[in-house]
C-alpha cells in the first residue's frame, strides 16, 4: 500500500468536515469520521507509520467521549478535529515525500488530552508503538502514547461499571440509533431498487454504501456487535463494486436486499428491548447471509463506464453514442483533459452545450437542506395553527353582528385573517412528504411476488414527488399491498400466455400520484387480462351477495369485489384467493374518507382510482342543524341536497320510510331519532333532505337545515366519546359552538340496526 492511499484518505475526510454546518458533530458523521480513523490506524500500524497511528487514536478517542456526550464544552470539539484532520495530511504529506514525518504531534496531543482524560510528555515517544501486527485490533491511547488492545479483551476487568447516568445516555443513543438507522434501510432499499436498473450506476452504488457505513460506524461506538458486522460485510461487498471489482449482478442485489431486511430486523429488535419487550426471534440466518456475502466477493472487474456527464450529453441530444465513445478514447489517451474539453476540442460540442450539462449534472447533485423535529413538537404547533383559525373565525362572525365598525379595524382584520390562512396553509404542508418512499416499497413488493410467481414484471412510478400528509403514509400502506398484490395475482397473466395474446411477456404495473382539487389521487394500473364482469357478477350471485343483477351497472358490478367473501380466484395461493382483502381495502380507504373507482377494459388491463383528502387535520364539511344541534357531514359523502314534495316521500306501517329521488328510491334516516334530539321539523316535506353515499349505498339524512359549508379544523374527542357510535370527531365553529363530525357509514350501520 503506497503513502498515497492515507493522502486520499484524509483528503476525502477534510472535505467532508468543510460540509460539516456550524460546530455540530452529529452521529452518523462522527461514526463515518471513526471508521475513516480506525481503517487509518490499522493500516498505519501496518505500514509503521507511528503518528497516524497516535494521531488517528487521539480523534477516535475525541468523537468517541463527544457522541458519549461526555464532554462539559462540545463547541471546542469542531476546531479540535479541523486541526487534527490538518494534522494527519501533513504527515501523509511527509511520508510521500521522505518516507518519514519529520514533525512534532505532541502540541496537538496537549490540546486535546484534557479533553480525552490522557497525560501527554514533554517529548512523546512513538518509535516502537505499532511493530506488532494491529490489522484486528483496536486502538486506545495511555499515557506513554499508544497502546493495542486485542479485540477479545474484556473491558468489564479495566473499568467500573456504568453510572445511571451513562446509561440514560446510552438509551438516549440507542433510540437516536434506531429511528436513524430505519431511515437509512428506507434509503438502502430506494436506491437497490435504482441500482438494479442501472447497475453500471456508480451514483445509485454510493447512496447505498453510504448508509450501511454510517450504520457500521454508530453500531460500533454502541457495542451493536452483530448489527456492526453484517453492516461491515455488506459495506465492503458495496465497496468492491464502486472500485469496479465486482459487477453488479441480479444475484448481488438479491444479497443486499436481504442484508437491509436483517438489518432492519436486528435494529427494530433493539428497539422492542428499549421499550422493554421480548425481542422475537427473526427469520434471518445470518451465517448463511454472511457466507452468501462472502462467496459474492470473488467477481471480475466490469467494463469501462459511461460518465454522468456523458450520459447528460446523450439525454441532450448534443452528441451521439459513436461520437461519445471516441471522445472517451481520446480521453484515455489523454487523462488529464476532461471529457467536456475533449469533445470541444474535437469540434463535437460548443462550450455552451458543455455549461449547460454541467449545471444539469450539478442540479441534479444537490440536495435539500434540512432538519430532524419531534414529531410531537410537530403535531403541537398544527394544532396552535388550528386554535388560532378558530379564533379567528370567532372574531370574524362577532364582527358580522357590529355596525359602524371602524374601517382601519375592518381592514387589520381583514389582513389578520390573509396571514392566519397563509400560516394554516404553511402549517399543514410542514406534514406532507413525498409518496416516493411508499411508492418504492411497493416496487420490492412487485419484485418479491413476480420472483415468487414465476411472472415477469416491469414496474413505472409516475409522480413520486407528490406529498401527502404524513400521518396517512402508514394507513395507505395495507390497501396499497392489497391492490398491488391482487395485480399481480389476479390481472397479470404468465409469460407464455401472454405471448399468446400477442403481448409482450413482461407484466407492467404503475403507479401514478397527482393532486387534483383538495385531494390526492393514486392510480394503480396492470396491463393483464381485466375484471371478468360475468365472472364476478355469477360468484357474488351464488353467494348470496346480491339477490339479483338488476339495476346494476358495470361500476356497480366491479365493486362487488369490495364485498366480504368474494373472490374470484380459480385457486387459493399465498398471495390471494380466500374472499379477504379487497373488502379491506374499501374499508381503510373509508376510514380515511377517501373513494376508490374502477376502470377496466378485457384483455388490456384494470386501474383503480383511489382518492384521498390532502390531510386528515382539516375537512371540507357541510353544517347543518337539528333541533338545537349543529352537525358537520362531510362534503365527500353528500351526493344532493333537497327537500322532497310530500308525494315523493312513501311511509309504510311497519316497514322502513323512503324518499323517492333521481328516479330511485332511497330509505330515510331520522338523525334526531339516533341521537334522541327534538327536531324543529318531523315532516321530510317541510325539512331538507341530504341523499348520502357510503360503502356504495344511498340514504337519504333528515336534517332540520343547512347552515352553510366550511373547513373546519378536526378535534378528537378524547376518550369519553371517542367510541360514539356514527360520530367520527367535533369542530369549533365560527360562532364558537362545538359541532360533530357525523361518520356516514357508522350512521348506515345505527341505521340498520334499528330495523
Amino acid at each position: 500500500m503506497s503513502y498515497e492511499y492515507f493522502v486520499n484518505l484524509f483528503n476525502e475526510m477534510a472535505a467532508d468536515y468543510m460540509c460539516l454546518k456550524g460546530n455540530e458533530i452529529d452521529i452518523p458523521t462522527a461514526g463515518k469520521f471513526m471508521n475513516i480513523l480506525e481503517k487509518a490506524a490499522n493500516q498505519a500500524a501496518e505500514q509503521k507509520m507511528e503518528p497516524v497511528v497516535v494521531a488517528a487514536g487521539w480523534l477516535n478517542k475525541l468523537l468517541e467521549k463527544t457522541v458519549l456526550a461526555q464532554l462539559q464544552d462540545a463547541k471546542e470539539i469542531s476546531p479540535l478535529l479541523g486541526e487534527g484532520i490538518s494534522l494527519l495530511q501533513d504527515i501523509a504529506d511527509g511520508y510521500t515525500k521522505s518516507e518519514k514525518y519529520e514533525g512534532d504531534i505532541t502540541g496537538f496531543g496537549k490540546k486535546v488530552s484534557p479533553f480525552i482524560g490522557i497525560s501527554i510528555p514533554e517529548q512523546l515517544d512513538i518509535t516502537s508503538s505499532s511493530s506488532a501486527d494491529t490489522t484486528s485490533e483496536k486502538i486506545e491511547i495511555n499515557q506513554e502514547g499508544v497502546k493495542t488492545k486485542a479485540s477479545g479483551e474484556n473491558d468489564s476487568d479495566k473499568t467500573t461499571p456504568p453510572s445511571s447516568e451513562t446509561k440514560i445516555k446510552d438509551e438516549s443513543l440507542l433510540r437516536d440509533f434506531v429511528v436513524e438507522g430505519l431511515e437509512y434501510i428506507e434509503q438502502i432499499e430506494i436506491n437497490i431498487l435504482n441500482l438494479e436498473k442501472y447497475p453500471d450506476d456508480k451514483n445509485y452504488i454510493n447512496a447505498i454504501f453510504r448508509p450501511f457505513h454510517s450504520i457500521k460506524g454508530v453500531a460500533s461506538f454502541l457495542d451493536l456487535g452483530t448489527i456492526r458486522d453484517l453492516a461491515h460485510k455488506l459495506e465492503n461487498l458495496l465497496d468492491k463494486a464502486r472500485n469496479g471489482a465486482l459487477v453488479v449482478t441480479p444475484s448481488v442485489i438479491d444479497v443486499v436486499l436481504e442484508g437491509a431486511d436483517a438489518l432492519k430486523a436486528l435494529i427494530t429488535g433493539v428497539s422492542k428491548q428499549l421499550e422493554g419487550k421480548p425481542q422475537a426471534e427473526t427469520d434471518f440466518d445470518l451465517p448463511a447471509l454472511s457466507e452468501k456475502i462472502e462467496s459474492l466477493e470473488e467477481g471480475k472487474k466490469p467494463p469501462a463506464k459511461i460518465a454522468k456527464i456523458g450520459q447528460i450529453f446523450l439525454e441532450e441530444g448534443y452528441i451521439t453514442p459513436e461520437e461519445l465513445e471516441k471522445g472517451l478514447q481520446i480521453k484515455e489517451v489523454n487523462p488529464g483533459k476532461k471529457l467536456g474539453e475533449t469533445l470541444i476540442s474535437e469540434g463535437k460540442l460548443t462550450p455552451k452545450q458543455v455549461s449547460s450539462a454541467l449545471r444539469k449534472q450539478s442540479e441534479m447533485a444537490a440536495e435539500v437542506s434540512s432538519i430532524r423535529v419531534d414529531t410531537r413538537k410537530l403535531d403541537d404547533l398544527i394544532d396552535m395553527v388550528g386554535e388560532l383559525v378558530i379564533n379567528q373565525a370567532m372574531v370574524q362572525q362577532d364582527i358580522k353582528g357590529l355596525t359602524g365598525i371602524d374601517r382601519n379595524l375592518s381592514r387589520d382584520i381583514g389582513q389578520l385573517s390573509r396571514i392566519i390562512s397563509s400560516l394554516q396553509r404553511l402549517s399543514t404542508g410542514l406534514r406532507m412528504v413525498p409518496i416516493k418512499q411508499t411508492f418504492q416499497r411497493m416496487s420490492r413488493l412487485v419484485r418479491d411476488l413476480a420472483r415468487n410467481s414465476g411472472k415477469s414484471i416491469r414496474v413505472e412510478l409516475v409522480g413520486e414527488e407528490t406529498e401527502i400528509d404524513r400521518n396517512m403514509v402508514e394507513e395507505i400502506y395495507n390497501p396499497l399491498v392489497h391492490m398491488v398484490r391482487n395485480s399481480v395475482d389476479h390481472g397479470l397473466e404468465m409469460p407464455e400466455e401472454r405471448i399468446k395474446q400477442g403481448k409482450p411477456p413482461e407484466g407492467l404495473i404503475r403507479l401514478s400520484a397527482y393532486h387534483r382539487g383538495g385531494n390526492i389521487i393514486i392510480e394503480i394500473t396492470d396491463d393483464g387480462k381485466g375484471l371478468d364482469k360475468e365472472k364476478i357478477l355469477s360468484r357474488a350471485l351464488k353467494s348470496g351477495l346480491v339477490s339479483s343483477e338488476e339495476g346494476l351497472s358495470e361500476q356497480d358490478i366491479y365493486k362487488l369485489i369490495f364485498l366480504p367473501g368474494l373472490s374470484t380466484a380459480e385457486k387459493v395461493t399465498d398471495v390471494s384467493g380466500r374472499g379477504v382483502g379487497m373488502d379491506v381495502v374499501k374499508q381503510a380507504v373509508g376510514r380515511l374518507r377517501g373513494k376508490i373507482e374502477i376502470e377496466s377494459k378485457p384483455g388490456s388491463g384494470t386501474t383503480f382510482f383511489v382518492s384521498f383528502p390532502l390531510t386528515m387535520a382539516i375537512i371540507d364539511g357541510m353544517i347543518v342543524k337539528i333541533g338545537a344541534q349543529y352537525y358537520i357531514v362531510p362534503l365527500t359523502a353528500v351526493s344532493q341536497a333537497l327537500r322532497p314534495r310530500r308525494e315523493d316521500c312513501i311511509s309504510v306501517v311497519g316497514s322502513q320510510e323512503m324518499i323517492s329521488a333521481m328516479g330511485q328510491l332511497f330509505p330515510l334516516v331520522r338523525l334526531h331519532s339516533l341521537f334522541d334530539i327534538i327536531p324543529e321539523k318531523e315532516n321530510p316535506w317541510d325539512a331538507t333532505v341530504l341523499i348520502m353515499e357510503a360503502d356504495n349505498r344511498r340514504k337519504c339524512f333528515l336534517v332540520d337545515k343547512i347552515i352553510g359549508k366550511a373547513e373546519v379544523v378536526i378535534k378528537n374527542l378524547g376518550g369519553g366519546l371517542g367510541k360514539v357510535k356514527g360520530v367520527s370527531g367535533g369542530a369549533i365553529l365560527g360562532d364558537g359552538r362545538v359541532g360533530l363530525i357525523l361518520d356516514t357509514e357508522g350512521i348506515f350501520a345505527m341505521s340498520e340496526s334499528l330495523l
